[in-house]
């Protein structure tokens, strides 16, 4: 077999790129005319079914096993890329956080949805209300830390607030000491962070006679640093906070755990229909036996139960409420059961979350 000259081949890529860019704007085109229809009936972004029979269809043309898999990726990222697309159009691409530029979950916001719009919200609660309002399509907050545990105050919104866990995301928390350009840690005598951010560092923090000073997130922590232009003080943060502030990394890695990671909920207004996990939060009679009897229903069932929490219940001293992860499909029979036995034992039950885990 003759072998093609590199030149010859190169030539014939750009074509087929020039191609591609060509169809690859038709077929946005395309998704404008989608999101109007669905704009004008009142339709969802997100079909699954259609977009699983689309990949089907997409991989019946391909007649190379090899290449298969690989088609399979560039079909499934450029479906993602058309939904961003119509949710950009539809004015349902605004991704809310809080903290400011730089925190944690303003990196998670990046990684779950790097063609949205980001807007910062100074509380957890405003955040909540943006989704509940419409104003945001998206809310992006941390749930738990696998080294410091629940974040109380998001599972009490997840309580008091009509929004839905759609989605779940793991970020692997790397700690850092930042401080301004030319200082070193001889230098430092206080340290700003997020209170989490400090229990997380805290081995490395008692071998130093620092001030340790709780503040809002680490990233407002960061840039308090940058704008004194003190070279005694520093802040705990990511590597990326550090680029954005112009700050300079005094002691890298500084987490305790190695394994540090931090689980972020995409909330949305709606619930999903599909998904391979399902949380629930209820309430029992403050009677001996009634968690009891809830863990068993699941189990009796089929169902795992994957994580369970228990909260204060707002004014009402000793009592609690639950919320629950569960592996399963919300849409089978078996949890529809579930769900109906649940009701009757439970004071209250509500489903606050189906996604793909």
């Amino acid at each position: 077999m003759l072998v093609k000259e590199l030149t010859e081949t190169r030539n014939e890529i750009n074509q087929i790129d020039k191609e591609m860019a060509e169809l690859f704007c038709r077929r946005m085109d395309c998704a404008a005319d989608v999101i109007a229809y669905k704009k004008a009936n009142g339709l969802p972004i997100f079909d699954g079914a259609r977009e699983q029979a689309v990949i089907e269809k997409n991989l019946s043309y391909i007649e190379n096993k090899d290449y298969q898999g690989y088609y399979q990726d560039f079909i499934t990222h450029l479906m993602g890329l058309s939904k961003s697309y119509q949710r950009k159009l539809n004015n349902a691409n605004k991704v809310g956080y809080q903290g400011v530029e730089g925190a944690f979950s303003y990196i998670a916001s990046t990684h779950l949805f790097p063609h949205e719009d980001k807007i910062n919200f100074p509380t957890f609660q405003e955040v909540f209300q943006g989704v509940t309002d419409g104003s945001i399509a998206y809310g992006v907050l941390p749930l738990e830390n696998s080294a410091t545990g629940d974040v109380n105050d998001v599972l009490d919104l997840l309580f008091q607030y009509d929004c839905h866990v759609t989605a779940i995301y793991d970020l692997a928390i790397r700690q850092n000491l930042l401080g301004l350009k030319g200082a070193k840690i001889s230098d430092i005598q206080q340290v700003y962070s997020h209170q989490q951010a400090i229990a997380q560092s805290k081995q490395f923090l008692n071998h130093y006679d620092f001030e340790i000073i709780p503040f809002a997130n680490t990233a407002l922590a960061a840039k308090l640093v940058q704008e004194t232009g003190d070279i005694h003080k520093a802040a705990i943060a990511s590597k990326e906070t550090a680029a954005l502030y112009d700050l300079e990394i005094l002691a890298e890695n500084i987490n305790t755990a190695n394994d540090n990671t931090t689980r972020f909920i995409v909330l949305e207004k709606d619930l999903r229909k599909k998904g391979n996990r399902f949380n629930l939060i209820f309430t029992v009679p403050h009677k001996a036996g009634q968690l009891a009897n809830v863990i068993q229903t699941i189990g009796q069932n089929g169902f795992n139960l994957e994580s369970i929490k228990s909260r204060p219940m707002p004014g009402c001293a000793w009592e609690y409420y639950f919320y629950v992860e569960i592996v399963g499909d919300i849409n089978e029979t078996g949890a529809q059961t579930l769900l109906q036995q649940l009701n009757e034992i439970c004071q209250t039950l509500k489903v606050v979350g189906v996604y793909e885990k």
